[in-house]
């Protein structure tokens, strides 16, 4: 038995092969391109855009969303370990704490206060580079004389402990404000 041989291909060929890998990897480099473009921008539109606390209704029972598997929040509430943060104590009434409190995250750059209905209190809290938001909110416990809270980015993984420093900074100056 004797191989056929096989013919070279002529430098038509080889040239038309070669232009036809270059257009596929121009194609698949364009799409890629604009459809990770327009991935990101839809995951910023939602981080530029002022938000509703994340615990939407669940403060009315003293509870405050659960940190996501991301290392970008701390919570006095989380279910794990590494998100969580010890709250703050408080001894004066609720109303003389409440106003404490937005008195210091009046003086925090870029925090404005989005919501507050009694014992809850929803601060968004912008980055001065980005205007990244980061969302901010607290929940007082009378019975406990504790403020619980949440501090969580609304963008990208980690925060290389920004919420967590954030947050000292602040127990570090309500601290006999409170």
């Amino acid at each position: 038995f004797v191989a056929p041989e096989i013919s070279q291909p002529t430098s038509h060929t080889r040239w038309l092969e070669d232009r036809i890998q270059i257009y596929l990897r121009t194609f698949l480099s364009a799409f890629m391109f604009f459809f990770f473009l327009n991935l990101s921008a839809c995951t910023l539109v939602h981080a530029w855009k002022p938000g509703i606390g994340p615990s939407l209704n669940s403060y009315k029972d003293g509870l405050l969303a659960d940190c996501p598997i991301d290392p970008n929040c701390v919570s006095t509430q989380s279910t794990k370990v590494d998100h969580l943060i010890v709250p703050f104590t408080y001894s004066k009434s609720i109303s003389e704490a409440r106003e404490a409190l937005k008195v210091e995250m009046s003086r925090v750059a870029g925090a404005k206060l989005m919501k507050e209905d009694g014992a809850y209190m929803h601060f968004e809290c912008r980055s001065r580079v980005l205007n990244l938001a980061d969302d901010v909110e607290f929940i007082f416990h009378e019975e406990s004389k504790t403020l619980q809270f949440r501090s969580a980015s609304r963008f990208g993984y980690s925060d290389w402990g920004g919420n967590r420093k954030r947050m000292e900074e602040i127990r570090n100056k309500i601290l006999g404000h409170i």
